[in-house]
């Protein structure tokens, strides 16, 4: 897990092992966060069995069960980012005391309606890349007038003016992509609407 953990209800119960990396919703990189069943720690092979069968075994640093007997203490950690992990969950445990998760997922979601509830009132200016089925609520990506270039270059060029930074797709596949991670605040969505809402009315329409 990444870009939706922490911003939705998960039952841990369904899962032999949930590895989760930091650098979205719990803090910066260098955390890795990683839940794992308590009878997995007691049944790892031993390294001879592993080299039978062709596989070299891990580091130590992913031998689960020697980093849960050390108390996640093995090595010398990075406080720092750590400090930092504990502050957001501090942080979401204050913000939503009594909803706890819950409040997140229904920020988390309202959050992302805002945006996809613009996107889908214009549909001959953007266009939402993934089926309304898997529809991201931490990445909403978007074409701008089917992937044309040069409007989707304006679009982003009107966008740095109004500091609405970081919206440029994936260098793989292009395109618009806006990151919605819980540190973004309602303000900041409500902003990123506005200005869709405002570049759609205009006639930013390709030269012919």
């Amino acid at each position: 897990m990444s870009s939706n953990f922490l911003s939705r209800h998960v039952d841990v119960s369904k899962y032999a092992v949930i590895f989760g990396g930091a650098q979205k919703n719990i803090g910066i990189t260098d955390v890795t966060l990683v839940i794992v069943r308590k009878d997995l720690l007691s049944s790892y092979p031993s390294p001879s069995f592993l080299h039978a069968i062709g596989v070299w075994s891990p580091p130590t640093i992913l031998n689960w069960s020697i980093i849960a007997k050390n108390n996640s203490l093995y090595n010398t950690m990075p406080i720092f980012s750590i400090w930092i992990a504990g502050e957001v969950m501090r942080g979401l445990l204050h913000t939503h005391e009594e909803e706890g998760l819950a409040g997140q997922e229904a920020l988390a979601n309202e959050k992302a309606q805002i945006i996809y509830d613009v996107l889908d009132r214009h549909p001959e200016v953007y266009q939402v890349v993934p089926n309304l089925s898997v529809r991201s609520r931490m990445n909403i990506c978007f074409r701008v007038r089917g992937g044309d270039a040069t409007q989707e270059k304006t679009f982003l060029e009107y966008a740095e003016a109004q500091l609405l930074q970081g919206l440029k797709g994936h260098r793989s596949v292009g395109g618009i992509r806006a990151s919605n991670y819980n540190a973004v605040p309602m303000k900041n969505v409500e902003k990123l609407a506005a200005y869709l809402k405002d570049f759609a009315s205009k006639s930013h329409k390709p030269s012919t």
